[in-house]
């Protein structure tokens, strides 16, 4: 019964909270002398009103499950992976060198391009994680800092090889496409969905059962809930930082990965990551709308998808610019995700 309880009252927490966040975007839409009810219904009407939507809605969801279950795992130890922005940025760059460049220079290989170009993701998204982990669990630095730092390193250097070696010499306006075998099958009926899904679905389940079945996943969540009891039973603190940073780490360059094999037309980077940009910073928002856990992201991974992909109605049938569509966005993203956040941060306070 107890349990029923704080499930009701976690609903009515978040529907008061989408609430807050479509009041203050209709104040934000009324100052620019725009309709909100009519914004508001291309906003949903482009995400969910039919099967073609819907399914698109889907594709744009399927990194965003990803690195919300990155920055989630990380939360649930008590750290924030501010870093699952770059860290995608390095997996979508893994992909296109895995997938794209090796394949070509070694043509025996292009059979398992499609492996190659996951496991390249993963490999840089872990690799661009470990040094803040180290940084944490070794000298204290926090995480927040040194993961900002690796966002703009990553961001600098992944724009440098987009228009430097990695360039496609046919269309210098974007990178180098992943072969034809890297690419994840088109779901009829869709633009933008592929069976990449499948890859978030079931990440999201075996960070599920770690989480709950496993002395490492024990490990890591009363380490979130009281580090001084985890240290006083004999947790290894540093083991616990690096183990769920380098798990993020890799969660968060699949997600790049799958920008890349799993979301046509392109199956490349263009040279502004504009394709690849705020899908860790916008899994943030998911992980914490679905309470950090790794099934409820599922969820809200699917509404903010369903949100973007909504925005691109609202400039042409109610005027909204893409910059307000924006705005907009971000103001429910953040009230969704204020409940959860507010735990967390009167945890600290208390601790």
């Amino acid at each position: 019964m107890q349990k029923f309880n704080l499930d009701v009252r976690g609903v009515a927490e978040t529907l008061i909270a989408l609430l807050a966040g479509l009041l203050a975007s209709s104040i934000l839409i009324l100052s620019y002398g725009y309709d909100p009810i009519k914004a508001f219904y291309w906003l949903f009407y482009g995400g969910f009103g039919s099967l073609e939507s819907i399914l698109d809605t889907l594709g744009y969801a399927t990194p965003l499950m990803l690195t919300g279950i990155a920055f989630g795992l990380c939360f649930k130890g008590g750290m924030f992976n501010v870093g699952v922005e770059g860290q995608a940025y390095m997996g979508a760059i893994g992909a296109i060198i895995f997938g794209g460049l090796v394949p070509r220079l070694l043509p025996i290989l292009s059979p398992f391009s499609l492996i190659l170009a996951l496991a390249g993701s993963m490999l840089l998204g872990l690799a661009w994680a470990l040094p803040p982990a180290l940084l944490k669990a070794y000298r204290g630095v926090h995480e927040v800092i040194s993961t900002i730092m690796f966002n703009w390193i990553a961001y600098n250097f992944v724009m440098f090889l987009v228009r430097g070696p990695l360039v496609n010499p046919s269309r210098p306006e974007m990178s180098l496409p992943v072969v034809e075998n890297a690419r994840f099958s088109v779901v009829p009926g869709s633009a933008v969905l592929t069976t990449a899904i499948l890859v978030s679905i079931f990440s999201a389940v075996l960070i599920h059962l770690l989480l709950t079945l496993t002395r490492l996943g024990f490990e890591i969540r009363i380490t979130g809930s009281n580090i001084d009891a985890a240290k006083y039973s004999g947790i290894n603190y540093k083991n616990i930082v690096i183990t769920s940073f380098l798990l993020s780490g890799a969660l968060s360059g699949l997600a790049g990965g799958l920008v890349i094999t799993g979301r046509p037309p392109v199956w490349a980077l263009y040279g502004t990551l504009g394709n690849i940009m705020n899908v860790g910073f916008d899994g943030m928002g998911v992980a914490l709308i679905g309470r950090n856990h790794p099934l409820a992201i599922i969820l809200s991974g699917i509404f903010i998808g369903g949100l973007w992909n909504g925005s691109r109605l609202m400039e042409p049938y109610s005027g909204v610019s893409s910059e307000l569509s924006r705005a907009i966005i971000g103001l429910i993203v953040i009230a969704l995700s204020i409940p959860e956040l507010s735990k967390r941060l009167s945890r600290i306070l208390q601790g």
